[in-house]
C-alpha cells in the first residue's frame, strides 16, 4: 500500500464580494492535517489563497472553517480519516461574514462574548488581599468542563439560530456566562443572569445541540443552556 494518496481540495474562495469554487489535487500521507494540506497548497500553488492559522495544535482557534460541512478546526483534521469516497475534501468558510476565501470576520463574535462579561469579578476583600475565596473540588471541577472555551466560533457556526436571529448571544457566550455563574467567587450571578434572561439569550436555544458535536474542547454549551435555563426558572 501506497504511504501517500492523492487528494484533491475543493475550496470555496470569496474575493471583492464574489464567490467561487477552485480545486488543487495534492499527494498527502496519513498524518497529514488539513491546515498542513492548505499550507502547502499556498506555498507551492496558489499563493493568493487566504486563510488563518497559527498554533496547529488546537489552542488558537484561529483555523476554523467548514471541512466537508461540518465546522473544524484546520489543525485537527486529519485528511485520511476526512477524504469522502470520490476523493475529495470540501472547504468553506464559516458562517460569518467573510472577508477573503476562508477568513472571516469574528466582530460581531467576540461582540457577543464581551456582552457577558467574561471575567471574573470577586469580593472587593479577595482584591484587597483580606480574603480567599477557595474553591471545592466539585466546583472546580464543573467549572473546569465549561472553562476551556478557544473562542474559534465553531458553535457559533453551527448554530441554527445564530442564523436567523443575529441578535442572538449564541452557544459559545452562554456557556461562558455559565462558567462564571456557577463560579461561586464571582459576584456579578444577577447581573449575568440579566443579560442571558431574554429572546436574545437563553430562551432562543432549540436545543439542537450542533454546539456540542462541533466543539473541539469537548464543552457542552447545550448543557450549559439548559443549567441557565434552570437557574432562571
Amino acid at each position: 500500500m501506497s504511504n501517500l494518496k492523492k487528494v484533491r481540495f475543493r475550496i470555496k474562495r470569496y474575493l471583492n464580494g464574489k464567490s467561487w469554487w477552485q480545486e488543487y489535487e495534492i499527494e498527502v500521507d496519513k498524518y497529514t492535517t488539513v491546515v498542513q494540506a492548505l499550507v502547502y497548497i499556498k506555498q507551492k500553488l496558489d499563493p493568493t489563497l487566504t486563510f488563518r492559522a497559527s498554533c496547529h495544535m488546537g489552542v488558537c482557534g484561529s483555523c476554523g472553517m467548514k471541512i466537508q460541512g461540518k465546522p473544524s478546526l484546520a489543525c485537527k483534521t486529519n485528511i485520511w480519516n476526512t477524504v469522502n469516497k470520490d476523493g475529495e475534501i470540501i472547504i468553506e468558510p464559516l458562517d460569518m461574514k467573510v472577508l477573503k476565501d476562508l477568513v472571516v470576520s469574528m466582530d460581531d463574535f467576540y461582540d457577543k462574548m464581551e456582552k457577558i462579561d467574561p471575567r471574573l469579578r470577586p469580593h472587593e476583600e479577595v482584591l484587597k488581599g483580606n480574603f480567599e475565596h477557595r474553591l471545592k473540588p466539585e466546583d472546580q471541577k464543573e467549572l473546569w468542563a465549561f472553562a476551556q472555551c478557544i473562542w474559534c466560533g465553531l458553535c457559533y457556526s453551527a448554530c441554527p439560530v445564530t442564523k436567523e436571529n443575529r441578535n442572538f448571544l449564541g452557544p459559545a457566550a452562554l456557556a461562558k456566562a455559565y462558567r462564571f455563574i456557577a463560579d461561586p467567587r464571582d459576584t456579578q450571578t444577577k447581573k449575568r443572569l440579566e443579560i442571558v434572561d431574554n429572546l436574545d439569550g437563553i430562551w432562543s436555544c432549540r436545543v439542537a445541540g450542533s454546539c456540542s458535536v462541533v466543539c473541539p474542547r469537548n464543552i457542552d454549551p447545550s448543557l450549559a443552556i439548559q443549567r441557565l435555563k434552570s437557574m432562571v426558572i
